[in-house]
């Protein structure tokens, strides 16, 4: 080689920019590491998402692979998966952001916190108030009866108020009494607000007639049948939804009245479960004894109860806390299995053994169990 050339060639090789990995391939080889030693501590996952936010809050590709990462190993935690949904609502579209919570709500179903957030979402990013009624309804046909079910209730009178529609409010109202919440009296204080309030609007001969026939005892007597309040609330207004009908208040007061009484009689059974739940979130450190103790107890109450979908819902937020624990799990598929969901004993089994109880079915007893029952059952595996 001429020297020209070589010292050409070196200078051209001095010149030469270092290579150096992006961001992104740094954390594919942190999460490979994770799984390369089958790294299960929920810690080592936590700081790598922190160094991710950290490091690279605003690459939303460095942000999505590691909290994907993170959410397969760790589904139910519901906190992360409010946290993913607003970096995407802070770097992408509220079609990315609809696509998580959506990816949230299919892996934790029945976490008030997590439906909370959604609407709350919702309410902020939907132009139609129909699409944001029917939100907030798909969220309380999962948590309606979960005993923290009011910061959800609570969003949801906050947006009706705002737009002023008086029959999505009264309709709130008397299905806030249906089930039994932390805020269950002030619920009813409230509706026996809003039922004082329509009954001004009524002439004074209605509210005279209503007055005189509305006893208390009149009001909570009758069968104990299930209340149709979508018929009671269509009836509150005349054809043309300008007049509230003063027949059609009393039923709505009476219909109330009922539910409260039945409510407060479930609150006051239950109050004592509640208060003795210390970590209704998932986490991989173990509840105490007290705790477990607790959760049966619970759901032996509801199952006596009798109502199949509320054990079912309690069921599943109690595997929230609890989902480590097999035992849980056997009792919830066997229980269901007893009641005719066999589908639903199967979604558990499945759940419990792919994801949630896989590494604490090592045991030879408990994995024979479940294997008799899915046989038993017929189910795939």
């Amino acid at each position: 080689m001429e020297p020209e050339a070589a010292a050409a060639a070196l200078v051209s090789d001095a010149a030469a920019p270092e290579h150096h990995p992006s961001q992104l391939d740094v954390f594919k080889n942190r999460i490979r590491l994770l799984h390369d030693r089958n790294t299960h501590g929920f810690d080592a996952w936590v700081s790598l998402i922190s160094a991710a936010e950290g490091m690279s809050a605003d690459d939303i590709d460095v942000i999505s692979l590691v909290y994907n990462s993170f959410l397969l190993e760790f589904p139910l935690c519901y906190g992360y998966w409010i946290k993913y949904a607003a970096h995407k609502a802070r770097l992408c579209t509220n079609r990315d952001v609809v696509d998580i919570y959506e990816q949230a709500v299919q892996a934790v179903p029945h976490s008030v916190d997590l439906w909370v957030s959604y609407c709350g979402f919702g309410t902020c990013a939907y132009e139609e108030p129909a699409d944001i009624r029917s939100l907030f309804e798909r969220a309380l046909s999962l948590v309606e009866k979960d005993y923290l079910c009011y910061r959800l209730w609570d969003k949801y009178i906050e947006f009706e108020t705002s737009q002023k529609q008086l029959i999505q409010l009264a309709s709130i109202y008397i299905n806030t009494l249906r089930f039994p919440t932390k805020k269950l009296h002030m619920y009813y204080e409230s509706f026996r607000k809003l039922v004082t309030l329509s009954e001004q609007e009524v002439t004074s001969c209605a509210a005279e007639r209503l007055s005189g026939k509305m006893h208390t005892s009149e009001m909570i007597d009758g069968e104990d049948s299930e209340l149709d309040i979508s018929n009671i609330i269509a009836d509150l207004f005349d054809q043309k939804g300008v007049h509230l009908s003063p027949e059609a208040l009393k039923r709505y007061s009476s219909a109330g009245e009922r539910l409260y009484k039945r409510s407060s009689k479930i609150y006051k059974e239950i109050c004592c479960f509640e208060a003795s739940i210390k970590r209704p979130f998932f986490h991989v450190k173990p509840l105490d004894e007290d705790q477990l103790e607790n959760w049966h107890q619970y759901l032996d109450f509801v199952e006596k109860n009798g109502d199949f979908d509320w054990a079912v819902k309690l069921y599943e937020r109690c595997l929230i806390p609890c989902a480590n624990y097999s035992e849980f799990w056997i009792r919830y598929s066997e229980y269901v299995d007893a009641k005719g969901g066999r589908e639903i004993a199967n979604h558990a089994l499945v759940r419990a053994s792919s994801c949630f109880v896989k590494q604490y079915l090592s045991s030879p007893t408990m994995y024979q169990r479940r294997l008799l029952k899915v046989v038993e059952l017929g189910y795939e595996v």
